[in-house]
């Protein structure tokens, strides 16, 4: 800069002390905070617990076994959450559901036969959390679910854990106003998203830049994949003329451009429902910018941006089959005189069963897709746990992974005779994956066998998933297969063995669901 300017070096020397002023780090800490309730009369955890307490006494007020198992799971949950410092961190999100409540009273008017329904629905790993079932963040009991905590709670917590809230679409329009209303526009933003380039995209807009044919870029755009931009040079082959294209500069740079931009971001768009609420305002942590709806700013960090600064991302996320349930309840009472309370509909009715099992399931949330049908008939699904496993069976994790035809077949063993015992892949895995008749349905089974037959710790075993979803890297997942054997060879597994398993958890990391998510859409 001095050789370029060399006739004004007071105007570089105030440059210079000018970018040293600005510079930047996001691996450093900025100073995030989420309100976390820490300034009220009474810890944040005794808040929480006061919340808690009243739903306890009011949904297990009879005095059993469960009641003890449950009191025992809302102190030990209670306790890591205290340890954890995230008892600000439920409290917020109950205050938004909160604020939820107010809105779904206003959206569906005095009177209305929907006022018995929750104004929304979590879904995802915090299912399996008694403390969100408590404070309505839940709508299923994890402990009769049998579900675990640990995939979505544990002491090796690396960051914040995620709370994914669905709501109606008229509800959740709403809320997120409500939400920027409550908390001060300066502290609340919706969280921003990037579409990046693939094939179509770079086909057109590198094209239209270089002047090329629109024909020959609207044919192209129709043969390619539709993803991978950096092989567009070489379905140029499949255009006619392609021998004159290929010895043209132009299209020989248009395939070298569109290699080039491939996955780069092409514009910014809105998250479908991410927030993020901060105590200090948020312009001096992250640029900020109006979003396309009035009454909305949109920070211009994506989600994993978000992440890596250690902000807190609350989703609230609109879901049409709760609209759609809602406005059944408003017809039901309107034509029939009934009156539907949700939480009061059996879940062992052998009428809907039948249906089910016929594989009459249009319209059935999560079951109506037409593998899931042609795997219904063949499973037969008879209670509300059939239908768990039945909603995370026929998903890229467990046909990756090889599990829906073994998990058929012995269903179809087991049908026919009650005694049947499912095979497991190694005597230790028995147990873990005795619900799925031996092979990993749900996500948090590769925690299970991580834990069973390698020894790992619950946040290790986490630390794992999360390298599998991501496919991180080559050289992260050969690390963890290294720790994976090694474990596994200490608890008397053969080498070879642990290697076959590690492969197939890694096939299994395409997509699954969790059993707690599994559950709340089932």
């Amino acid at each position: 800069m001095c050789d370029r300017f060399a006739d004004d070096r007071e105007a570089v020397e105030q440059t210079t002390r000018l970018a040293e002023r600005l510079e930047f780090d996001l691996t450093e800490e900025l100073g995030y905070r989420y309100p976390d309730f820490s300034d009220g009369e009474e810890p944040a955890i005794v808040q929480l617990r006061r919340v808690c307490e009243s739903a306890f006494a009011e949904r297990y007020s009879d005095l059993n076994g469960h009641k003890r198992s449950v009191r025992r799971r809302l102190e030990e949950e209670l306790a890591l959450i205290d340890e954890l410092g995230l008892a600000g961190f439920f409290l917020l999100h109950w205050e938004v559901l909160e604020l939820a409540r107010e809105v779904a009273f206003e959206v569906r008017g005095p009177g209305s036969m929907r006022h018995v329904l929750p104004p929304g629905r979590g879904r995802g790993s915090s299912v399996g959390s008694l403390v969100c079932y408590l404070t309505g963040l839940s709508h299923v009991d994890p402990v009769a679910n049998n579900l675990s905590l640990g995939r979505f709670l544990n002491r090796e917590l690396a960051s914040v854990p995620d709370i994914d809230l669905d709501f109606p679409r008229d509800i959740r329009e709403k809320l997120i106003v409500r939400v920027v209303e409550r908390y001060g526009s300066e502290h609340a933003s919706l969280v921003a998203a990037f579409a990046t380039y693939r094939s179509r995209g770079a086909i057109r807009d590198i094209g239209k830049a270089l002047g090329l044919p629109y024909a020959d870029l609207e044919r192209l755009a129709r043969l390619t994949d539709g993803w991978n931009a950096q092989r567009v040079a070489d379905e140029i082959a499949a255009l006619p003329d392609a021998a004159t294209k290929l010895r043209s500069p132009r299209w020989r740079a248009f395939g070298a451009l569109c290699a080039e931009i491939a996955g780069l971001p092409r514009h910014i768009s809105q998250h479908p429902g991410g927030m993020v609420i901060s105590s200090r305002p948020l312009v001096e942590l992250v640029p900020v910018q109006p979003a396309a709806m009035e009454g909305r700013q949109m920070c211009q960090w994506d989600k994993d941006s978000c992440a890596d600064a250690g902000f807190l991302k609350i989703d609230l996320l609109g879901l049409g089959m709760l609209s759609a349930v809602e406005e059944c309840v408003d017809l039901v009472a309107r034509h029939r005189g009934e009156r539907i309370d949700l939480s009061r509909v059996p879940l062992d009715d052998p009428d809907v069963f039948a249906e089910i099992q016929a594989a009459d399931t249009v319209g059935c949330f999560q079951i109506e897709s037409r593998a899931q049908m042609q795997v219904i008939l063949r499973t037969r699904p008879e209670t509300i746990d059939d239908i768990t496993v039945q909603v995370a069976l026929v998903r890229p994790g467990p046909i990756q992974g090889k599990a829906v035809h073994p998990y058929v077949e012995r269903r179809q063993l087991l049908r026919d005779d009650p005694g049947y015992r499912a095979p497991a892949d190694h005597p230790l895995l028995e147990e873990p994956l005795r619900e799925t008749l031996g092979v990993v349905v749900f996500q948090d089974q590769v925690l299970d066998v991580a834990v069973h037959l390698a020894g790992f710790t619950v946040g290790e075993a986490e630390g794992l998933r999360r390298a599998m979803s991501r496919k991180r890297s080559h050289a992260a997942l050969e690390a963890w297969r290294e720790r994976f054997v090694a474990g596994a060879q200490e608890k008397g597994v053969e080498e070879a063995k642990a290697h076959e398993l590690y492969d197939k958890l890694v096939a299994f990391s395409g997509f699954g669901f969790p059993k707690s998510h599994a559950a709340a859409f089932g």
